[in-house]
């Protein structure tokens, strides 16, 4: 499933199989500009290319965060200055966030929800639906209860990649594993 993919900044210790497993390396991250003042495109994403105007995207994570802002879910990638990552970011002390990002002409802006901490260690369900530069972002439950986190528009669209990412931007942060499964694109029709 994994062999049209190809990692934009490659973790460690990678495990594929129809599961996809890794270790995020520090200080890794994307975000740009805004707020912060800086630039970082050194994430871990596995992309593959994505030709349909209108698709739904899926995956599963389970994670084991260890150190504040740690982070893992799904990136939608235009260029350096257009992309949108949706996820969950562990904070220690809690609660931890679920959120989007949704960067345009090469400015970020986040937003967020609160999300109980002891809920982090079970799967975690993102779905983004695509429809012409158009992105719905969702958040499932694992009793099946779906919740609309944002509605954004992606810019200067053409040519798209989409796949799995994880970063630790604590540049003292250990690493953390996260495992995504039930990976699924499906292209809808018109």
């Amino acid at each position: 499933m994994w062999k049209q993919y190809q990692w934009m900044n490659e973790p460690s210790d990678v495990e594929i199989t129809e599961r996809l497993t890794f270790h995020t390396l520090a200080d890794t991250d994307f975000w740009r500009n805004t707020h912060y003042g800086f630039n970082r495109m050194t994430a871990h994403a596995l992309l593959t290319d994505v030709s349909a105007e209108r698709f739904t995207c899926r995956a599963t994570i389970e994670m084991e965060p260890s150190h504040t802002y740690d982070q893992a879910g799904i990136l939608l990638y235009v260029n350096d200055d257009h992309w949108l990552k949706t996820s969950i970011e562990f904070i220690p002390d809690g609660p931890s966030h679920l959120g989007a990002v949704v960067t345009s002409y090469g400015y970020s802006d986040w937003s967020t929800r609160d999300f109980p901490n002891e809920d982090i260690s079970g799967p975690k369900t993102f779905e983004l639906v695509y429809t012409d530069g158009d992105v719905e972002v969702f958040f499932e439950y694992g009793d099946g209860r779906r919740e609309q986190l944002r509605i954004a528009h992606l810019h200067d669209v053409s040519a798209l990649r989409v796949g799995p990412y994880a970063c630790s931007p604590d540049a003292k942060a250990d690493s953390f594993s996260v495992t995504f499964s039930e990976w699924t694109i499906t292209e809808a029709s018109t």
